[in-house]
C-alpha cells in the first residue's frame, strides 16, 4: 500500500509539470471533527468531537496531495452495565497523506473532490485516567467532500474521511475553513521594457540548523538507536537496553474474591498479545496479587487462580506455553493502602515480569 501511495504522489508530480495552470497553488486550514468509533465485538460505538488540521497543495484543475493531521477526541466504552475495574475510553490521533482527485465542475465558486490516502495513528485505552494499554493502528483513507470559495483566498469545506481499522470502523465529518495561497495570477500583456542591468549580490549561506535530538519511539526513556525492544507499552519498568523487566497490566484488576476476566480485561490482554509475540527470547513469569480481605491461604489460592486466569487466556491467544508461568503472591505484595476501596482495588493486580531465555 505504501508504494501505491508513493506512486500516485510521483504520478501527480508529473502531471503538475505538464498542466499547471491558474488552479494550482498550496491550502491550508482547520475544521471541526465529528468522529464515529465502533468495535466489531461491540465493546465500544460512541461520537466524539476534535479536529482536524491540514495542509496540501494542488497541481492542477484535476489532482493535489494533503497531509493532515488529526484529533477525534475521547471514545467511551460501550457497556452495561460498566466493567467493575473502572470506566475505559480509546483515545486516538494521527496523521495521513492524501492524493486528491476534483470534479471537473463548471463552477468557479464550488468544488467537489474525492481522495484516497494512508493514515497512521496512535490509540490508547485509559481506564480511570490512567493509560492502560495503546497500539499504532495504519491502513487505507478514503473521503470525499465540496469546497465553497468566499473570496479568491478563502473558503468554506466539508468532507468526510473513513479509516479501514481492523476489528472496527471510524468515520469522521470535518467542517471548517481553509486558506488558499500561492496560487499564479492571470497573465495582463503588457509592453516589453528593457531590464537594467544589476550587479550581483552575494548573499551568504545561513549556517547549517542544530541536529535534532535523539528519537524515543515508544517514551521509554531509551533512544532508538539503543532500545533492543520497541514499541514498550506504557507503564512498563525497562532496562538499559529498552526491553521489559515488569509490566503492570493497569485496568485488570479482578472483583473481590473473584479471578474472572472481564471483557474489558481481555480487551487489554489482546493489546499485550501483540507485544508478547514481538519478545521470542524473553520468559514471562504471570503474578497474581490480591489484597486483605480474607485470610492468608485463602489469598495465596485466589492469587494463583487470578494468575493462572492471565496465562490461559494468553496460551489461547497464540503465546507459547512454556514461555508463561503463573505465580500467585497472595497478599504479601500491596501497592497501596488496603484501608480503602481504591488502594485494595489497586492491590487485586497482575503484573508480567520478564527474564531473558
Amino acid at each position: 500500500m505504501k508504494r501505491y501511495l508513493t506512486a500516485i504522489v510521483l504520478g501527480l508530480a508529473a502531471t503538475s509539470a505538464l498542466a499547471a495552470d491558474d488552479e494550482s497553488g498550496w491550502n491550508a486550514g482547520v475544521a471541526a471533527s465529528f468522529g464515529e468509533y465502533k468495535f466489531d465485538s461491540n465493546q465500544l460505538d460512541d461520537s466524539s468531537v476534535g479536529f482536524k488540521l491540514f495542509t496540501g497543495y494542488r497541481f492542477n484543475q484535476l489532482f493535489g496531495i494533503e497531509g493532515a493531521y488529526h484529533n477525534f477526541g475521547d471514545f467511551n466504552e460501550d457497556l452495561d452495565p460498566p466493567n467493575p475495574g473502572g470506566e475505559a475510553k480509546a483515545q486516538l490521533d494521527g496523521f495521513s497523506l492524501s492524493a486528491m482527485l476534483f470534479a471537473p465542475l463548471a463552477s468557479e465558486d464550488l468544488q467537489a473532490y474525492g481522495k484516497a490516502g494512508y493514515y497512521f495513528l496512535d490509540q490508547q485505552v485509559v481506564v480511570d485516567n490512567a493509560v492502560a494499554a495503546s497500539n499504532s493502528p495504519d491502513g487505507l483513507l478514503l473521503g470525499a467532500g465540496v469546497r465553497l470559495l468566499i473570496s479568491k483566498e478563502f473558503a468554506i469545506r466539508a468532507e468526510g474521511d473513513y479509516f479501514d481499522i481492523n476489528d472496527g470502523s471510524l468515520w469522521s465529518l470535518n467542517v471548517g475553513f481553509e486558506y488558499l495561497f500561492g496560487r499564479p495570477a492571470r497573465a495582463v500583456p503588457v509592453a516589453a521594457v528593457a531590464a537594467p542591468v544589476a550587479a550581483p549580490v552575494v548573499v551568504a549561506a545561513p549556517p547549517p540548523p542544530p541536529p535534532p535530538p535523539p528519537a524515543d519511539s515508544d517514551n521509554d526513556g531509551v533512544v532508538d538507536g539503543r532500545d533492543q525492544c520497541p514499541g514498550t507499552p506504557a507503564g512498563a519498568t525497562v532496562n538499559s537496553v529498552g526491553c521489559e523487566e515488569e509490566l503492570v497490566l493497569r485496568g485488570v484488576n479482578f472483583s473481590t474474591n473473584s479471578a474472572t476476566l472481564t471483557p474489558q480485561d481481555t480487551l487489554i490482554l489482546d493489546s499485550i498479545v501483540e507485544i508478547l509475540a514481538q519478545r521470542p527470547n524473553f520468559n514471562v513469569e504471570v503474578r497474581g496479587h490480591t489484597d486483605d480481605v480474607g485470610s492468608d491461604a485463602d489469598n495465596q489460592r485466589l492469587s494463583q487462580r487470578r494468575a493462572e486466569a492471565v496465562r490461559g487466556y494468553l496460551i489461547d491467544k497464540g503465546i507459547p506455553a512454556d514461555k508463561l508461568t503463573a505465580v500467585g503472591k497472595g497478599e504479601a505484595d500491596p501497592v497501596a493502602p488496603n484501608d480503602t476501596a481504591d488502594g485494595r482495588a489497586q492491590n487485586r493486580r497482575v503484573t508480567l515480569e520478564f527474564t531473558q531465555r
